[in-house]
């Protein structure tokens, strides 16, 4: 008797869970008839694509369109941003706003000693001389940084690298230590701001 109050619940609970996904995953908007879409991107100016249907670059605005569920794809600088399932309904307008991060950032690496060689995820990158060594357009994710010193043994970490932000690294050879942060890219000054 003990066993049967504990499993109906539990029974109940995971019928009704798998019947509200479904529920979700059954709404699709139908097809064949004509709705309105505005996609806004932040920022502007992405390629955007409905369904496979090139419709200019973001933002797009009140724009007729078939109805139905549909892939809305926005690519900028070469790079697929944003791949979903967009649902058109008919007789409303359907709003998408999204904001695109390119999947690359940078690394600026210091060492102590000031003078090393570094190497990303195995392959030679540059040398630091006395200053710190910026990498650009890393692609997003973990990667291996190693810093090999004259008169030391190679020292590395493993940090993660994230899509327009700056990860600072400083890697000490000779203490054995490293310390990181991330920053997110700063706004370009105006050139007004000078006056």
């Amino acid at each position: 008797m003990n066993i049967f109050r504990l499993a109906l619940p539990a029974a109940l609970m995971l019928l009704f869970s798998v019947s509200v996904f479904a529920a979700d995953d059954d709404e699709l908007a139908p097809r064949g008839k004509t709705g309105t879409v505005t996609i806004i991107t932040d920022p502007p100016g992405s390629f955007v694509y409905l369904d496979g249907d090139s419709l200019g670059k973001s933002p797009i605005t009140k724009r007729q369109f078939r109805t139905g569920p549909l892939r809305l794809v926005v690519i900028d600088q070469g790079k697929e941003l944003i791949n979903v399932r967009f649902n058109v309904w008919p007789n409303k307008e359907n709003k998408y706003e999204g904001t695109t991060v390119m999947p690359h950032g940078t690394i600026k690496i210091t060492t102590n000693p000031s003078s090393c060689q570094i190497s990303l995820d195995g392959d030679y990158a540059d040398r630091t001389t006395g200053g710190p060594l910026t990498l650009n357009s890393v692609d997003a994710g973990d990667h291996q940084v190693e810093a090999n010193c004259p008169g030391r043994k190679a020292y590395g970490t493993i940090i993660k690298v994230e899509g327009e932000k700056t990860t600072v690294l400083h890697l000490d050879a000779v203490k054995r230590t490293n310390t990181k942060k991330t920053e997110a890219k700063k706004a370009k000054k105006d050139d007004d701001d000078d006056d």
